[in-house]
């Protein structure tokens, strides 16, 4: 018998108190479970399950890692395959619909008492939070072009973009609108706040200031502020020299990089973080415009 596909995700958020993990209530079969639902014809199972947890939850959110598939007889008796997702809420709000009338964010173990079916109560308690928590992308972003330092009269923390930089802010926003971000820190000068405005107005995010990411701030003081961000997806917008210390200390963590490496105006470096640890990174150079 041919099996049904469907996918779904164990949408879960750090807070004070540790970790929480969401349960719906599907009022159609009186149960508590995790949001999922059927893959459409020709959909892969992380669109699926990323559709079905914002349909059921109202939460758009971000794939942290893969968990693997769950099968069991479906209602009808037809074997079921659920591929599941580790997820994070980027945003959103739960609002009762016809699929889910409550959700409960709850410790893994009080989810795991509550919830009906055996299978999402064994994935419930398998999963590793304590890695999933600092699992996450750094963006690190040197501000786009600026012209020439030397011809610039005023105090260069005010010296903006030229057209050509705003061209290139407008494709490091598009390039980036897709991927989760949840939080936008940026240098104070104007140039790296331009650089990630037209970003912020795409995700409908502040932007935050961050004094450690200017001009010759040292590695020490950027490593502090880039290890609380550890596990989220964050872009950090710095100079040429405040983005090559961040990876100078990612490397010093254990992150491969390749001798020498670049960061031109308006480049991306993208840095894997699984489990706490920097695993990899990849160089974009500037967006063409």
């Amino acid at each position: 018998m041919k099996p049904i596909h469907a996918s779904g995700g164990l949408l879960f958020r750090p807070t004070d108190r540790g970790v929480e993990v969401l349960v719906v209530h599907r009022p159609r079969y009186d149960d508590w479970t995790l949001p999922k639902g059927k893959d459409d014809p020709g959909e892969q199972p992380r669109d699926a399950a990323l559709r079905e947890v914002a349909e059921e939850t109202g939460y758009r959110a971000r794939i942290v890692a893969p968990l693997g598939e769950t099968e069991y007889p479906g209602p009808d008796g037809r074997p079921k395959k659920v591929a599941y997702f580790a997820m994070r809420p980027v945003d959103g709000a739960f609002r009762p619909n016809r699929e889910v009338d409550e959700v409960r964010w709850l410790p893994p173990d009080d989810a795991a008492r509550l919830l009906t079916y055996p299978h999402d109560r064994r994935l419930v308690r398998d999963v590793d939070y304590d890695a999933l928590t600092r699992t996450g992308r750094l963006f690190l972003v040197r501000h786009a072009a600026a012209g020439s330092r030397a011809r610039w009269t005023g105090d260069d923390r005010l010296r903006p973009l030229t057209p050509k930089g705003r061209r290139q802010a407008e494709r490091i926003a598009h390039r980036l609108a897709g991927e989760g971000i949840e939080r936008i820190l940026t240098s104070p000068y104007v140039r790296c706040r331009q650089t990630v405005e037209p970003l912020a107005a795409e995700l409908d995010l502040p932007i935050e200031e961050v004094d450690a990411l200017a001009e010759g701030s040292t590695r020490g003081e950027l490593m502090e502020l880039v290890e609380p961000l550890i596990g989220c997806n964050v872009v950090l917008c710095g100079h040429g020299d405040t983005i090559p210390a961040i990876l100078d200390g990612l490397e010093a963590r254990g992150l491969p990089l390749p001798v020498p490496y670049e960061v031109k105006k308006g480049s991306i470096w993208v840095v894997d973080v699984e489990g706490g640890v920097p695993r990899h990174a990849e160089y974009e150079p500037p967006p063409p415009v």
